[in-house]
């Protein structure tokens, strides 16, 4: 199964170990309905399994045996920019687990999540131009959006690999984990601490820092008095003050 629910965390699988850990993109889509089909799932953690790659992208053998190449890459693009979008403009948080190589359709995966936790064999690989393919999975929105239009510019055009310490730096990784074993373990626990927070806060958050590129300060100001307003009196924000105020751990709605 692609996806698993547990303590309000959909755990879902992003790749297929028996195809070289290429992208799962009918599990992916299947994955992206659930989601939405189900009001218990308050933050998302995304994974490559077991194995000790994330995700090594499309299947390129699959690429090179199809009789129309353009037609079948059309055919799994459109559901894997589905779930994308889905995991982008889903007001639930997203966490991926990066351990070993994040490349291609990988890459575009790790950069639509909201969080990522990487370990010492985290890497990053855009892979696109060197089958002499451009880019799919939005990497073309959000990895400017992460290091800036110039640094995307040059990891793209130069498609070179990026170590776990200068993805640190550039923030395609948010959070590192001391060991490669640690890396899903940590970014479980992160999500499930998410999990337990306000779902309507950080739900607002989310959707204020996913339509902020796309207003003035002016328009994100007003866009944030009404979000704050619906938020104090919404029962999560009455809770949460009333257990600030009696020092006690809030009582969120699930």
């Amino acid at each position: 199964m692609t996806i698993t629910v547990d303590a309000g965390v959909a755990h879902v699988l992003v790749a297929i170990p028996e195809k070289g850990q290429s992208l799962d993109i009918p599990g992916l889509d299947e994955a992206a309905a659930a989601i939405r089909a189900d009001s218990s799932i308050r933050a998302i953690l995304l994974t490559g399994g077991d194995g000790p790659n994330f995700c090594n992208g499309g299947d390129v053998k699959a690429f090179g045996a199809a009789e129309n190449p353009g037609q079948y890459v059309r055919s799994i693009a459109e559901p894997f920019h589905r779930c994308v979008q889905a995991l982008i403009e889903t007001d639930i948080p997203v966490v991926a687990a990066v351990r070993g190589f994040a490349a291609g359709g990988g890459m575009s995966l790790s950069c639509a999540a909201d969080i990522v936790v990487g370990g010492p064999s985290t890497t990053f690989l855009p892979a696109y131009p060197g089958i002499g393919y451009s880019t799919d999975g939005g990497l073309t929105w959000s990895l400017p959006r992460i290091v800036g239009r110039r640094r995307a510019a040059e990891i793209l055009f130069t498609n070179r690999r990026i170590g776990s310490a200068e993805a640190f730096q550039l923030g395609l990784i948010t959070q590192m984990a001391a060991s490669d074993e640690d890396v899903v373990t940590k970014a479980q626990a992160l999500a499930e601490q998410i999990a337990r927070g306000s779902r309507s806060a950080l739900g607002s958050i989310k959707r204020l820092l996913t339509e902020s590129d796309a207003r003035s300060l002016a328009d994100q100001l007003a866009a944030e008095t009404d979000a704050i307003e619906r938020a104090a009196d919404s029962a999560d924000g009455r809770e949460g003050v009333a257990a600030f105020l009696e020092k006690r751990k809030p009582n969120f709605e699930a």
